[in-house]
């Protein structure tokens, strides 16, 4: 262990000795309060709540032959129209629901359509919380968790079907309208510059739902990006400090390590800067928390996200995770960020994924941020991208017995021959493929992100440059698991 390591860990361990000698002031709250959903419990924020769930893309459905994918809706606002249905059904008091299967849930995408997909499944209480509805009514325990929303676009009787995975209700009987959304859906439509999306079982015939391009109309935006925090700029250091313990520097002790970073104190609370414009907050709990409460910590966290950092747009919410400290109950709750509407991949082992909070109701223990802010250059003629971009298909094809050979590791298998139709239980194993932006995080400012199709299979990321078809990225999440144990 080097000398900076040591001082690291002697200042953490004077923060653990701290906590333990005040405990026996800390004050029992009654588990009942914290349980209550009061918005007075939470706390509200400029950065809106309801901001922090949004869908990872949107699948529209012209008719059976015709369907395209969206990453960026900030021209459209499909998802602030959907909001409102949404809205509506989880708060209507007459209505009929029935589960369906995969089979009919698929067929519904032959129709005008729209579904939502979320990058990680969410509690529809919670959802419901979110869009601000006092009272939900029982579809939140029909279906407690979902990943994706589907909403009929034909002037029929409106249908809504709420699904995680391959568990789907249909939700009708109540009427909604869907007339903004059918109006927007045809203009995309007859516009005609969209990209193509097919459905893997239906182009492949196999046992896979995703949708995915044969062919590519349109590029990616050539995105330059530099570090939000200019370690360099004392002044622009002692502001962030300021503004997480709410003293003037003068009340702070600070220590610049010999390897650049900086720390500052202030009674048992923490913050580290560190050389490569990494932050690390952390802050004991006030009082013990027996009882977790998820959407009193969604408050928390945006609120507290809202006054210490500088970019929220884009910003979503990627994984939550149920965590405990000593006898205390929290949430771990990680936000990744959106560029130009394209989701993020940064290559950094060192540092967490944009935003990583500790939530235990309304106090946050910890706090870890790396942002990357797009410079948004001028794009001049030499910064655009004249080569053509390649489909995920493309893309699959050209690296598939790559992803094979990484399928038959992971697996175990001896040989091809273990396997009947290999080939199909490699492309069945694809889980997602979506479009995003590598960050290869070499320099601090005027780093190109390179465009990528990201493909999760069998609990591996890929990232292939959409360009080129190579492998730019890989994280091996199997690894990951085991360190984390």
């Amino acid at each position: 262990m080097n000398r900076e390591d040591m001082k690291t860990l002697l200042l953490i361990l004077l923060v653990c000795v701290s906590i333990f000698f005040t405990k026996e002031l800390w004050i029992e709250v009654p588990g009942e309060l914290l349980s209550t959903f009061k918005r007075s419990e939470g706390v509200t924020s400029s950065y809106i709540f309801s901001d922090m769930i949004r869908p990872h893309k949107i699948l529209l459905n012209f008719n059976k032959n015709s369907h395209t994918l969206l990453y960026v809706d900030e021209d459209y606002n499909l998802w602030p129209s959907g909001k409102i249905i949404l809205r509506q059904a989880l708060s209507e008091k007459d209505f009929r629901t029935n589960y369906i299967t995969d089979e009919a849930f698929l067929s519904y995408q032959n129709y005008k359509s729209i579904t939502y997909f979320f990058s990680e499944e969410m509690s529809t209480y919670i959802l419901a919380k979110a869009l601000e509805i006092k009272a939900p009514n029982d579809i939140t325990e029909k279906i407690s968790k979902l990943n994706s929303i589907y909403i009929f676009l034909e002037k029929d009787e409106p249908i809504l079907i709420l699904s995680n995975n391959d568990e789907h209700i249909k939700v009708t009987g109540f009427k909604f309208n869907t007339k903004a959304l059918r109006e927007i859906t045809n203009g995309i439509e007859s516009k005609g510059n969209y990209t193509n999306y097919y459905s893997m079982k239906d182009t492949l015939g196999i046992n896979n739902e995703l949708f995915i391009p044969y062919k590519m109309t349109d590029g990616l935006p050539v995105v330059y990006v530099q570090n939000e925090i200019k370690v360099d700029n004392r002044e622009e250091i002692r502001d962030i400090a300021e503004g997480f313990f709410g003293r003037d520097i003068d009340y702070l002790r600070e220590i610049v390590e010999d390897n650049g970073s900086t720390i500052y104190i202030y009674n048992q609370k923490v913050l580290k800067i560190h050389l490569n414009g990494y932050l690390e907050y952390f802050s004991p709990l006030e009082e013990p928390i027996s009882e977790r409460n998820l959407y009193i910590s969604l408050n928390t966290a945006a609120d507290f996200i809202s006054k210490h950092s500088t970019v929220l747009k884009g910003m979503y919410v990627d994984k939550v995770e149920k965590i405990k400290s000593d006898k205390n109950l929290g949430y771990r709750l990680t936000f990744k960020y959106r560029i130009r509407g394209i989701p993020l991949v940064i290559d950094n082992n060192d540092v967490e994924p944009f935003i990583e909070i500790e939530v235990f109701n309304k106090y946050v223990r910890s706090y870890k941020r790396f942002v990357r802010k797009d410079m948004n250059l001028p794009q001049y003629k030499e910064n655009l991208e004249e080569r053509k971009m390649l489909s995920a298909f493309d893309v699959i094809n050209m690296n598939y017995d790559l992803i094979e050979s990484r399928f038959i590791k992971d697996k175990g298998i001896n040989g091809k021959e273990d396997i009947e139709n290999l080939n199909e239980e490699v492309i069945n194993s694809i889980e997602d493929i979506s479009l995003a932006y590598f960050d290869p995080c070499t320099k601090e400012s005027n780093e190109k992100l390179v465009g990528i199709w990201a493909m999760m299979v069998e609990g591996r990321v890929y990232g292939f440059d959409v360009y080129t078809g190579e492998l730019v990225y890989e994280n091996d999440l199997h690894k990951e698991n085991v360190d984390g144990e």
